[in-house]
């Protein structure tokens, strides 16, 4: 049918419209959130100077995936308004992939692959606060990210050369860079937040396993999501046009939610705090001293971990 591409158009304007609403919604709710708990945590004007709030990585990261999505959804509805004001020209079979179409394409693939390197570079980040001051295990995911930048400029050069997303290898390469990032960052930040649960005592807040279940349910929500990308691109099916068009709010909305989800966390436990103070979400378990297990008086020297705005 000549109308295919007006409701491909069409579907694609609504489907992104739609993640992007519930990524906006998520995002203004995270920062709201994100503000709450640093004005709380900085009350006092000096610690406000020494700990300002646009030194944090995660606030200036989420901002800029902020950016990026909106971005990526301004190009989706201008494609739209193109398909629908072309729609006489379309019906009678005369629309050629003109410069303009072919440079508004290679924009939206570009900015899909830069959404896709923050997300797989926020994982990192939460795997290298986790297992810090241990950089040994970070050198998978890195190596994972640069040869994503590697690979994302070839797939957008070739797009440049020929637009048919089918044909170009190097979409497949991207979705397993992507897969090995988030699989393994998953992995290993379960599995030191579960070793150090397995011997904890809770202290002054909640267990770090329910950051461990945010983390793990998001980052398979990402995973079924690059999956079913794979899978509509290796079986050829148009449905991999809406994949690639809720690529970047699916990022942003994984990350958002993780924020909402630690930040309302935080915000109940601050309301059962004594006399209106919030209480750390903290985690105490038990960790021999260099120099001896135990103290002097025969009890277990502790140390903290904290699920606070460095992590999320």
């Amino acid at each position: 049918m000549p109308l295919n591409g007006v409701y491909i158009a069409a579907a694609t304007l609504t489907v992104g419209t739609l993640f992007y609403g519930i990524y906006s919604v998520l995002f203004f709710l995270s920062i709201y959130l994100f503000l709450h708990r640093y004005n709380v945590a900085h009350s006092t004007a000096d610690s406000c100077k020494r700990n300002s709030i646009f030194k944090s990585v995660v606030f200036g990261s989420a901002i800029l995936l902020f950016v990026v999505v909106t971005t990526h959804w301004l190009i989706i509805v201008y494609r739209g308004f193109l398909a629908f004001g072309s729609l006489e020209r379309l019906a009678l079979g005369n629309l050629p992939l003109n410069e303009h179409t072919l440079a508004l394409e290679t924009a939206q693939d570009s900015v899909l692959s830069v959404a896709i390197l923050l997300g797989d570079s926020l994982i990192t980040h939460r795997l290298w606060v986790v297992w810090a001051p241990n950089k040994l295990v970070l050198v998978v995911p890195m190596l994972s990210i640069l040869a994503l930048s590697f690979s994302s400029s070839l797939s957008t050069y070739t797009t440049v050369h020929n637009p048919d997303v089918f044909s170009n290898p190097w979409l497949r390469v991207n979705v397993s860079l992507t897969l090995i990032t988030t699989v393994y960052c998953t992995v290993f930040i379960s599995w030191k937040i579960w070793t150090v649960t397995r011997i904890s005592i809770v202290s002054e807040g909640s267990n770090l396993r329910r950051f461990l279940v945010i983390v793990v349910e998001s980052a398979a929500f990402y995973a079924i999501w690059t999956l079913f990308f794979a899978i509509a691109y290796a079986t050829k099916l148009s449905l991999q046009v809406f994949v690639i068009t809720t690529g970047p709010a699916v990022v942003g909305t994984v990350n958002a939610l993780i924020q909402t989800r630690v930040g309302l966390g935080w915000a109940s436990e601050s309301e059962q705090g004594p006399e209106g103070r919030p209480m750390p979400s903290s985690l105490r378990f038990a960790m021999p001293s260099s120099n001896s297990a135990h103290g002097e008086n025969g009890t277990t020297q502790m140390s903290s971990v904290r699920t606070d705005q460095q992590v999320v």
